[in-house]
């Protein structure tokens, strides 16, 4: 009798979303500055969104643009479908309650942290993406140790604590300094300042997201679909790192700080 292998087809999932993120993530990176081809024009509609769509668009309303404050129902359906789920199979506890207490902080700092202009956008399709990702990490977790068979030390249960509450800490205080930012100045999207790690990055917060979700990997069995979702998590941080970064240094030329890095200090 046939058996599907949900551990395989989660694999395909992550990996044909971060291909389907990475080529066009390249294509803006490496065509980006021109923004003269139809090919750019419909991705700058469709992929960027917040202060990298707005530095492109007309003023018109796009067809299938949501507002960027829609970015808590990703955190609400995510908690709505992984808290019924934990609860049902009680797997791999450590990174399912570190998992939910991320989303529980994300819900916070949407209705309580973030500023978003009327005109911070993302695409339908960007939205449908968060939609979608925050569950199928949940199913992740599940089909993770339901396959893995490894044990997890409590020399990496230790270290993907210390890396989680590090990295969350950071993402927060981030937020919250960006959001102080667009209280206080006239400039829509201001070079970010006041928290020591913008000496060196332009968006550290999407480093961190980066290791909060390798601490979650430190807490998994290591299978074929955790480390799928891994790379799908790095690849688009990466990008979105890069293209925020290069957006920054393009908006004000010589007053923004020669260095800051998008990824590496000094280097990168």
């Amino acid at each position: 009798m046939f058996e599907i292998d949900v551990n395989l087809l989660l694999s395909l999932f992550w990996f044909a979303i971060s291909i389907g993120v990475l080529v066009p993530g390249l294509w803006l990176l490496f065509d980006g500055q021109t923004n003269i081809s139809i090919v750019n024009i419909v991705l700058q509609r469709f992929y960027l969104f917040g202060k990298l769509k707005n530095a492109t668009k007309d003023k018109r309303n796009v067809l299938g643009d949501v507002s960027k404050s829609y970015f808590l129902h990703f955190y609400l359906v995510g908690l709505l479908i992984n808290v019924p789920l934990f609860l049902f199979y009680r797997s791999s506890f450590a990174v399912y309650i570190l998992f939910i207490c991320h989303m529980l902080r994300r819900l916070y700092e949407c209705f309580y942290i973030h500023r978003y202009g009327s005109n911070s956008t993302m695409s339908f399709i960007h939205y449908l993406i968060g939609i979608v990702h925050y569950p199928t990490v949940g199913l992740t977790i599940i089909v993770d140790h339901y396959y893995g068979h490894k044990h997890i030390s409590f020399g990496s249960t230790c270290l993907a604590l210390f890396i989680f509450l590090n990295a969350s800490f950071v993402q927060y205080r981030v937020h919250s300094t960006l959001a102080n930012a667009h209280r206080t100045k006239t400039e829509t999207y201001p070079i970010p300042n006041g928290f020591w790690l913008f000496e060196y990055f332009s968006c550290p917060n999407y480093i961190a997201e980066i290791f909060i979700y390798i601490s979650f990997y430190l807490l998994s069995y290591h299978t074929l679909c955790f480390i799928s979702l891994t790379i799908w998590v790095i690849v688009n941080q990466c990008l979105s790192a890069l293209l925020a970064h290069r957006w920054y240094r393009q908006h004000y030329g010589a007053l923004y700080p020669a260095k800051r890095c998008a990824l590496i200090p000094l280097i990168f």
